[in-house]
Parts: structure tokens; sequence; C-alpha cells
């Protein structure tokens, strides 16, 4: 038993460890000012921790013979849940790589293009899995490397995509605006259950499956779920889903084979180099070339004077 118990007091911090034992389970955490703590999680479920996610932690301390002190758990939250949007883009701030715009804007302009979709399956199915995967979408990066490997950079690079879409559709009106943006929005999602999050590892499936597949699929046990019918709409979004990578030696599953998905190879090749491209431009000096970049086959570019 304790000798004293304070009352309870809140924690917000990065999860560095997460430790499991028989007999124990604990987790430590990474605060503002880079100090460590040990939290007991005995009294919570933990299994929605996640690595390298913030939480904040309630937590009551209990001191032994005025000597031990332990840290016990009592509630978690994510941050994302319970904090203000200027208050997550701080911490973001300190303990990230970050997209180069704030994430509440990203958030705001992520749902403003859910909100425009009208065809009601679109957005059954679109509303559904953001708001299942929603908290992972904005910290997750969009590869392990090459492109938008930052967190936030899986939503920051789904918002340029749309960005880029939206002025496609004045010139093209042909382009079907509700299924562009519900594919746009979805064709990465899976990548949060195909790498691990911030630190960028191969989930097993990731390997053997792969994002768009894994998406395909989401999509259809999500419209299932739903009570979707198995219309043209859901197939074509799938299509989506499985031909973005645009070639099979990509990784695409099928080519693109509607106006939508051509677009979707399209713009997802554009961002994805053109980030890049522009990141390395900003290392380099007037009047000198770039380093070779891998994107782009391994190409340099020159940074002119004008």
């Amino acid at each position: 038993m304790s000798d004293a118990i304070k009352h309870p007091t809140l924690y917000v911090g990065k999860v560095d460890n997460i430790n499991r034992g028989e007999h124990f389970k604990n987790v430590t955490i990474k605060l503002e000012d880079k100090k460590l703590i040990n939290i007991k999680l005995d009294r919570v479920d933990e299994s929605s921790l996640v690595m390298g996610r913030m939480y904040q932690f309630e937590v009551v301390i209990e001191m032994k013979n005025d000597v031990d002190t332990f840290f016990q758990c009592v509630r978690y939250d994510a941050i994302e849940d319970i904090l203000k949007p200027e208050e997550i883009d701080a911490l973001y701030d300190i303990f990230y790589e970050v997209a180069p715009k704030k994430i509440s804007d990203i958030k705001k302009g992520i749902e403003g293009y859910i909100a425009r979709i009208q065809h009601q399956d679109l957005l059954a199915i679109v509303s559904n899995i953001y708001d299942t995967h929603k908290h992972a979408f904005y910290t997750h990066p969009a590869a392990t490397k090459f492109h938008h490997a930052y967190v936030g950079g899986l939503s920051y690079h789904t918002l340029t995509m749309l960005e880029i879409a939206e002025k496609f559709f004045d010139i093209y009106p042909y382009l079907n605006q509700d299924l562009m943006i519900a594919g746009t929005l979805l064709h990465d999602m899976s990548k949060i259950g195909e790498m691990t999050g911030v630190d960028g590892e191969y989930t097993t499936e990731g390997l053997l499956i792969g994002h768009l597949v894994m998406q395909a699929i989401d999509i259809d046990q999500t419209a299932r779920a739903l009570n979707v019918k198995d219309t043209e709409s859901v197939m074509l979004l799938k299509h989506m889903m499985l031909s973005h990578h645009g070639l099979p030696n990509f990784g695409a599953a099928k080519k693109p084979q509607i106006p939508e998905a051509l677009l979707l190879w399209y713009i997802d090749t554009i961002d994805s180099k053109f980030t890049v491209l522009g990141e390395e431009l900003e290392k380099t000096k007037e009047g000198q070339w770039t380093n070779a970049l891998n994107v782009l086959d391994k190409m340099k570019f020159y940074k002119s004077k004008q």
C-alpha cells in the first residue's frame, strides 16, 4: 500500500516505449522538456496505445516510504480527442518533423472535400473509413522514405492531390467529381496499416499485400457493413485503388481504365516527385545541381540563377 497518494495529475507526452509482461504493463513517455517518465498501466486497457503517438495521461502519483514514486495511469486520451487545434499543432512542432502546413489546416481542407461528396454511397464509405482512421491519418507519413516521409505527410500529400485535381474539373467537365474526390481521399489510407507509423517500418500485411489491395478490400468490407449495394460506383472506387500506381512494375494490380483512375495516377506521381524536387531545391544553391533524386530516376536538377 502507498503511504501517500496525490491528486490526479495530467501529463502530455509521446509514447517512447511500451512494456508488457506476465505481471506488469507500463509505458514510457517523453514530455515537452524531453524528460522521460514511466507510467504504470495496471488500471487501464492499454491496447489502443500506439508507439510514437501523443496522448494525455491522467495519473495518480503514489509514494512509498517517501522514496519510491509510482505514476499510476487512470485514464489516457489521444491529444486529437481533447486538445484544441492550435495546441495540437504546437505539440507536433515540438515532437516531430512535420508537414509544411499546419495539421489543423490540413484537417479543415480534407473535411471540406469530404463534405462536397454528393453521391450518398460514396459519402457513406469515405466518411466511415475516414472516421475509423482519422487520428492516424493526420500523424502518419506517406512513405518510409523518398516522399512525404514525416508526421502529417499522408494527409498533406492527400490534400495537395485534391487541390491539384480541383484544377482539372473545369477543364475536363466529363470527370466525375464525387468519384475523383472519394478516390483521392482514400487512395493511400491503407498506408496506415501498411506501415507502423512515425518509425516508418513496413508491417507483414504491408509487405505481403500492400496498400492498394488493402484499401480495395477495406472499401469492399465497409460497403458490405453499411449495406451499400455493390453498385458501379463502388466497383469504380475499388478500381481506382487497385490502379493508382499506373503500371504493374510500379505495383499496380490493374492499369487505369477510367478517366478518374488515370488522373489519380498522374497527380499522385506529380505530387510525390515535385514535392521531393522542391525540398531538394531548397537545399541547393543557385547555379548548382541537386543531389541525384531516387524518385526521379536518380537524375540531378540544375537550380538556375534566374
